[in-house]
């Protein structure tokens, strides 16, 4: 009979779009070994130079993708949130991160070891095919965000970023952003992104609060 544990898990399963789609067979196997985590506000989930040992699948909040200088300056290159996982590539891969890996907005996730998820890639091809399919997504909003970058006021990628974020984390209408956090997330000064947030307010299309939009 399954425990406690493994039913409310199985529930859990369906708020990421990569576990939802699991066949019967992988939820029952691998249900158990998807344990519950609270993704803190600024906790370190991946760094570079140290291996791949957990892989997270987020049910709500965000984590940041930050990629850093040799001077040591970052700038966020992407968001992870119920839409995939933290870790997904590397795992089945190098096992070495390339990028910092951040919690952005608290959360919930799901994790399980990076060897069992590799048992658990090779055993769904309704995984495999899903994790395809989001690293397809991230390379093309990868080059997306060039064009955007290089042609897009910082106003029009602000509204975008606010909105990512949105729909990524799978909150309801509150975001825990600063300031700074969208400064980071689009590269440009705190003033600037300041100055945007009060002409949007001023149109009634955010409420900002502090430390909230």
């Amino acid at each position: 009979m399954p425990t406690a544990t493994g039913d409310s898990n199985a529930c859990l399963l369906d708020s990421n779009a990569l576990l939802k789609d699991l066949e019967p067979s992988a939820r029952g196997r691998f249900r158990m070994q998807l344990q519950p985590a609270e993704l803190r506000r600024g906790e370190v989930l991946h760094r570079p130079g140290q291996p791949v040992e957990r892989i997270y699948f987020p049910l709500k909040g965000l984590v940041a993708v930050l990629s850093e200088t040799l001077a040591g300056e970052s700038v966020q290159t992407g968001m992870i949130g119920c839409d995939g996982a933290v870790g997904a590539a590397e795992a089945c891969g190098s096992g070495q991160p390339l990028s910092r890996s951040v919690v952005q907005v608290p959360g919930i996730a799901l994790h399980l070891s990076a060897m069992a998820y590799r048992d658990l890639y090779d055993t769904s091809p309704a995984l495999r095919w899903g994790v395809q399919r989001y690293m397809e997504m991230v390379l093309a909003e990868a080059r997306q965000s060039v064009v955007c970058n290089a042609l897009h006021p910082v106003e029009r990628r602000l509204s975008r970023a606010i909105l990512d974020a949105l729909d990524r984390s799978c909150l309801e209408r509150v975001l825990p952003l600063t300031q700074e956090t969208l400064a980071q997330m689009l590269g440009a000064q705190r003033t600037t992104v300041a100055a945007f947030l009060s002409r949007m307010q001023r149109s009634g299309l955010v409420k900002t609060g502090r430390g909230m939009l």
